[in-house]
């Protein structure tokens, strides 16, 4: 009896190389995570949006250490699940297609926040998920092969012919792993180097003349000085906001903001600027800028007009002269004042929002309130120059 022969390039294979490219993807997704830098992202500043919000760490622990987790665990399953493999009193296969479903499952709901909750996309997040596709389809199609006629196995021609097929097979799938890892270190080694020499630190270090003027709307009266260039329309922007403002009121920080508005991809963030900076000539910058990063989700996706019209309703509930706030926002005044900040960051080379200046130092580590509070008794311990 003729036994079936196993595809010249097995199902397990595929699966094997979407593993190895899904760990590389999380591999350059936790150095970023764990060293600040920012890399190359296609989705804008969607990557860096992600990476600062409340969903990064879990439980503290960076979430691409996950995808790492899963990635080597389904890389070792498919290198495990050859013909009749039973690990765990179940067959390999069947533990394959388990563990894919798993990851597509996980995809689904971080895309999903993504998309309707973080409002941003990051390039890499999105691959990774596509390898979760393709490894899912891939140990379904490995699952469904057909098996070998076990009384065909009785025959010595039957069975000198499954050993074939079981060495074919090992001899692909190895010459796949090789060839993937190859590949993904080549590609994710190269994006590494190229975030390093474009990155390295974005604008000057030390302290920078005209940084934080005081002109620019002040919080707090701390020893290190704290400059934020923000894009109200950016959501990890709303995210270290808040923790900011607490650093400022802790006692040990003054922040001064400065605007940076990413009009390329935020409609409303130049109108949003001019919002907080009409704010300020009543008084109440901090109170607008809180305002318009708790209703972000609200006015981001207005047109012109109705953003308009919505700032101006965040002005009446702060407690502000509307008639005036409402002049002071079309002057053009205030438009020199968001438009004069933009100047600067771009003359710094900013690639980014937020960018954060501790003492004139630009700071490149996390986003989270620890991170930040940790970053900042370094500078006051070493002597920060204060406001």
């Amino acid at each position: 009896m003729e036994i079936a022969t196993t595809p010249t390039t097995p199902w397990r294979a595929v699966a094997l190389a979407s593993a190895v490219f899904g760990a590389g993807v999380s591999i350059y997704l936790l150095f970023e995570y764990t060293t600040g830098q920012a890399g190359v992202c296609l989705t804008g500043t969607g990557c860096d949006e992600v990476r600062a919000s409340d969903f990064a760490y879990p439980l503290g622990i960076p979430m691409p250490l996950f995808g790492v987790v899963f990635y080597v665990a389904a890389g070792w399953l498919a290198g495990q699940a050859g013909p009749g493999a039973i690990l765990v009193g179940v067959p390999a296969r069947t533990l394959l297609v388990l563990l894919g479903l798993v990851g597509v499952a996980a995809s689904a709901v971080l895309t999903g926040l993504e998309a309707f909750v973080i409002g941003a996309f990051c390039t890499w997040c999105l691959a990774s998920a596509a390898a979760s596709v393709v490894l899912l389809i891939a140990a379904l199609g490995s699952w469904r092969e057909a098996a070998p006629d076990p009384a065909g196995g009785r025959s010595g021609k039957a069975r000198q012919q499954l050993r074939r097929q079981a060495d074919g097979e090992r001899r692909a799938v190895r010459r796949t792993f090789l060839g993937s890892l190859a590949v993904t270190g080549v590609l994710f080694g190269t994006l590494l180097v190229a975030g390093a020499l474009a990155g390295g630190e974005p604008g000057p270090s030390g302290n920078v003349d005209g940084l934080a003027p005081a002109s620019r709307p002040h919080l707090g009266t701390g020893s290190v000085t704290v400059v934020e260039f923000a894009d109200f329309q950016c959501p990890a922007c709303a995210v270290v906001a808040p923790m900011l403002a607490q650093l400022a009121e802790e006692g040990g920080v003054t922040l001064v903001a400065r605007h940076f508005p990413l009009e390329s991809i935020h409609a409303n963030a130049n109108g949003s600027a001019r919002a907080a900076e009409a704010a300020m000539l009543q008084d109440e910058y901090w109170a607008m800028s809180e305002a318009l990063y708790v209703t972000q989700a609200a006015w981001s996706d207005l047109g012109s007009t109705d953003a308009d019209a919505f700032f101006a309703g965040l002005a009446a509930q702060i407690g502000l002269d509307v008639d005036r706030w409402t002049a002071d926002y079309a002057s053009s005044a205030v438009a020199e004042g968001v438009d004069g900040d933009l100047r600067v960051a771009q003359d710094l080379g900013l690639p980014q929002t937020p960018t954060i200046f501790i003492d004139g130092e630009v700071y490149d580590g996390g986003l989270s309130l620890d991170e930040l509070r940790a970053a900042v008794a370094v500078a006051s311990a070493t002597g920060g120059v204060g406001a």
